[in-house]
């Protein structure tokens, strides 16, 4: 009876995945012809990873060439290559009936969905998804016509073990009223506290950008990634400068206001491939996939460009923000060790203070000189 029940309550749920899998298609198909700038397709996806329990998304353009994608490591690669990466076997399985490695892209032209483990009949460990939709971005070709495939996949653990979870208690307890009871707490559970949680537990609440934890697990793959296909990349640590003061002047009310704006500045000034977090108070960190000249650039545009936004208060004043920073890249002693990367960062950005503050520092710049 047990086994009865376990299949049925896996096979609903493989149903429920299924049909919740067409809808987030729908969701991120509409963002891709939306003709909206392609790092804002590229937002989508990392919201929709973190927010939809996502393990991964894709969009691929008709060469094989990955677009965007929630993992920022496999932009501006070829497929063949991304279904070479430790950690994307996932993926294979959409391409098992292709002819060869070199013909996946021959093989984008269709729409599939594939569960992938020891029961796929039944959720299997993997849902993998394949849709063909238009693309209409901007500065991305932009003829009529023009097509590429979005990919999916989502990790079905979670669901797989709270549907043994529940087969466990139908066992024990063995009445019809606890099967319907169960079920129901577990499909609330999943449609609406469980994406809540997961968002409360990745996203800083008062900033609304990654919080420390999220930002060291995710910069640890991106880095990880990034060595593997030798894509350079550069550590920022940031700190509003006189923040205390700014605080005691002005209240704590305006301080927040002043970690709200600062964040979005962060956000919205860099590529979508940078990840953005906040380590707590005034302190702020940037992983970008750029080489440490062109980091320094950015950031000492976006410093100055943030001294000439100031905050503005209710009460019609402003509130002048400026900003400290201290930059390390993989070129220098650090190489891709995330640890020694911030640690690096972080003695560039104490330099960054003891000059009088207001500035970007690269000590690795300053030793090659």
């Amino acid at each position: 009876m047990a086994l009865l029940a376990g299949s049925l309550v896996l096979s609903y749920n493989a149903r429920e995945i299924e049909r919740s899998a067409t809808n987030l298609e729908r969701i991120l198909s509409a963002s891709m012809t939306g003709y909206r700038p392609l790092h804002d397709l590229q937002r989508d996806l990392q919201r929709a990873a973190v927010n939809q329990g996502l393990e991964s998304a894709l969009v691929v353009d008709a060469r094989g060439v990955v677009l965007v994608a929630s993992n920022n490591a496999l932009v501006n690669l070829p497929l063949p290559h991304v279904l070479q990466l430790t950690g994307e076997q996932p993926l294979r399985a959409l391409f098992t009936d292709c002819p060869s490695k070199d013909g996946v892209v021959s093989c984008l032209n269709q729409d599939r969905r594939v569960f992938v483990g020891p029961l796929p009949w039944l959720g299997g460990d993997f849902l993998v998804t394949m849709r063909q939709s238009p693309l209409a971005l901007e500065g991305q070709g932009g003829g009529f016509g023009d097509r590429a495939t979005l990919i999916t996949v989502v990790n079905l653990d979670a669901q797989r073990n709270e549907a043994l979870t529940f087969v466990l208690l139908v066992f024990i307890a063995g009445t019809l009223p606890l099967i319907f009871g169960s079920l129901g707490l577990l499909l609330m559970l999943r449609r609406h506290l469980l994406p809540q949680l997961l968002n409360m537990a990745q996203i800083d609440a008062l900033s609304g950008i990654f919080n420390r934890r999220t930002f060291m697990e995710t910069a640890r793959e991106v880095l990880a990634k990034a060595r593997q296909v030798g894509v350079p990349c550069s550590m920022a640590l940031i700190d509003v400068d006189h923040f205390k003061a700014i605080n005691d002047n002005n209240g704590h009310e305006v301080g927040d206001q002043v970690i709200r704006h600062v964040s979005k500045f962060l956000a919205e000034a860099g590529r979508s491939t940078d990840l953005v977090g906040r380590l707590g108070g005034d302190e702020f960190i940037i992983l970008l996939q750029n080489p440490r000249d062109r980091a320094v650039q950015m950031l000492d545009r976006t410093r100055q460009q943030l001294q000439v936004s100031p905050l503005r208060k209710h009460d019609g004043g402003v509130v002048e923000v400026e900003l400290s920073v201290g930059v390390a890249s993989t070129a220098g002693a650090s190489g891709f060790d995330l640890e020694l990367l911030m640690a690096a960062a972080d003695a560039a950005l104490y330099v960054a203070k003891d000059r009088g503050r207001h500035q970007v520092v690269c000590l690795e710049m300053e030793d090659t000189q």
